[in-house]
């Protein structure tokens, strides 16, 4: 049993200021550490790598994995076929990712020089072998029904992976966003590439600060980050717009089961059948939780 209480939270506020010509203004608790997504393991790195970069896979609004830039077949219990989309969109250059750049990606992430994070997860790949301009294979060392789930990681371009291009100060991804630029250390900007709306990021740690700053229309969205009572406080503005959706955010109690009391099943299920589910809900989360 990994975990004994699971929770999920999602909130996305709107705050129904003036829109303003530059576009659509965000305030976040704190800017990505990286746009790099071999390196991105924060909130606000993971979430803004996303949009400026694409992976083989996404998930669903049930978090379970769904093609994105490929789909894939499970041709053995250790080894999976990708195979491109061809309605991927391109890189900022108009180059449509290949599989090339698939492997190249996944090489530098299972490189121990890269010293990124995600290798440990992706441990297991034994080797990639890319079959075609748009079909690669992964083989893996152990069975994992899971792992297409573990490569929603983006893909970067192996021509500038092997010219040692800084991705984290000039983000180059094939996303819905591009990257405009930062602006000092507390604000950055991207582009959708649909119809070029520019969004701002800009930090602001308090979250009193954030609820104030959408409340005079100083910025127009938040996501998360706020305690229950200031989310109950935007929810009686009229002017502000409280949408909650299921969240990725989740909090388990980890056993080590060599130990000889927490190694029993017995004892377990006992700490799990202890925790006052609704109560955490209720009282901690302000009832935005499951």
């Amino acid at each position: 049993m990994r975990g004994a209480l699971v929770l999920l939270a999602g909130l996305w506020l709107a705050g129904c200021a003036q829109p303003v010509p530059e576009g659509v203004r965000m305030a976040l608790a704190a800017l990505p550490n990286t746009l790099d997504p071999r390196y991105a393991t924060d909130a606000a790195s993971s979430r803004l790598c996303r949009l400026l970069y694409a992976g083989l896979t996404d998930f669903d609004a049930s978090a379970r994995p769904v093609a994105a830039l490929a789909d894939w077949a499970r041709l053995s219990p250790e080894r999976y076929r990708f195979t491109l989309r061809a309605d991927r969109a391109p890189f900022p250059d108009g180059r449509l990712p290949d599989a090339e750049d698939v492997a190249a990606t996944y090489r530098s992430i299972l490189d121990p020089a890269t010293a990124s994070p995600h290798r440990g997860t992706l441990a297991h790949i034994r080797d990639i072998a890319v079959l075609g301009p748009d079909t690669l294979e992964f083989r893996l060392t152990r069975p994992d029904v899971l792992f297409p789930g573990y490569l929603s990681l983006g893909v970067l371009p192996a021509d500038k992976l092997a010219a040692g291009h800084d991705f984290n100060r000039a983000p180059f991804g094939s996303g819905p966003f591009r990257f405009v630029d930062r602006v000092g250390a507390g604000r950055l900007r991207l582009r959708r590439v649909g119809d070029g709306l520019l969004v701002d990021f800009t930090q602001v740690p308090d979250p009193t600060v954030r609820v104030l700053k959408l409340q005079r229309g100083e910025v127009d969205l938040l996501q998360n980050d706020l305690p229950p009572e200031l989310i109950d406080y935007l929810a009686g503005l009229p002017r502000v717009r409280v949408e909650r959706r299921p969240g990725t955010t989740f909090a388990y109690i980890g056993f080590q089961l060599e130990d000889p009391v927490v190694g029993r099943a017995a004892v377990r299920a006992a700490v799990a059948h202890a925790i006052d589910r609704e109560a955490f809900v209720r009282h901690l989360f302000g009832g935005n939780a499951r």
